[in-house]
């Protein structure tokens, strides 16, 4: 399993389809060092889909989804190979 190296906190409702909270998620990431993670914290099931999603798409291995009531914790890292 991979270390939380940085967690981003994205339950306080900002609009995800601005650059502003997936740019944090990218800054996050940037960086990481082999074995390293980053935890993002979102609301909702849309926010969840849109860092996923955005996440694939740029390369980013999606490695595990905590759910509790509303809320998950996405954990991100570097795709490997």
């Amino acid at each position: 399993m991979a270390r939380i190296a940085r967690t981003v906190d994205l339950r306080a409702g900002i609009e995800l389809c601005t650059d502003s909270p997936i740019g944090r998620v990218q800054q996050a990431l940037a960086g990481l060092g082999p074995g390293e993670a980053v935890a993002v914290l979102v609301r909702g099931y849309a926010d969840e889909f849109t860092v996923t999603a955005w996440a694939r798409r740029n390369g980013y291995a999606v490695i595990e989804i905590q759910r509790e009531g509303e809320e998950a914790r996405i954990v991100l890292a570097a795709a490997s190979g």
